[in-house]
């Protein structure tokens, strides 16, 4: 039986690894449902708890479509914006509810224009992915007891001169920090259950 130490060093070594989904990562040219669920399954990968887990399926996605916190396809292709709207759902899926994640994104989605529509989303998705590097290495440090008290991400929050992109990026902040601990509960359990 591993030594919760144990668990704990292998976890801390798992997150300094993790690769984050970058922008330039994200494929330029828009893709079909097929392509989008299989680009997710690869780029999530790592989050699966288990192998036969599921990332995100066709019915997961129209769903996320009739309950209007995710953007109709464009002659049933998906662009940059919703790859990234996509990984970030998956994220607060475990966290949020529906009617929440709609909530959150409802300002940068009301937006008429779809060009500064993309532009608030790429915005916000470049603060996810700094959350999620942040938050990463704070408990990383934390679990090798080398972290302060200070709040992670602060500074992300704070360079983001919008107040409503503040708080969605202080909303998402919040997601990652739980979802990476329930990630965390979920490696203790299975290493002693």
């Amino acid at each position: 039986m591993n030594t919760f130490n144990e668990v704990i060093e292998r976890y801390a070594a798992q997150i300094r690894t993790v690769d984050v989904i970058e922008i330039a990562d994200i494929p330029t040219i828009d893709l079909y449902m097929d392509q989008v669920t299989t680009f997710m399954d690869k780029g999530l990968a790592r989050y699966k708890r288990n192998e036969t887990d599921k990332i995100l399926t066709k019915t997961m996605i129209n769903n996320y479509t009739k309950a209007k916190i995710f953007p109709p396809p464009v002659k049933k292709k998906y662009s940059r914006t919703h790859l990234m709207l996509l990984i970030m759902i998956y994220h607060l899926k475990a966290i949020l509810s529906i009617k929440d994640i709609g909530v959150l994104f409802h300002v940068a989605l009301a937006e008429p224009d779809a060009e500064k529509q993309a532009q608030q989303i790429e915005t916000i998705y470049a603060g996810f992915v700094a959350l999620q590097k942040s938050t990463y290495a704070y408990l990383a440090n934390m679990a090798e007891n080398k972290a302060d008290d200070s709040f992670y991400g602060k500074d992300i929050m704070l360079g983001c001169e919008d107040r409503e992109l503040r708080r969605i990026l202080l909303v998402l902040g919040l997601v990652i920090r739980a979802n990476t601990e329930k990630q965390l509960a979920e490696h203790a359990l299975d290493a002693y259950f």
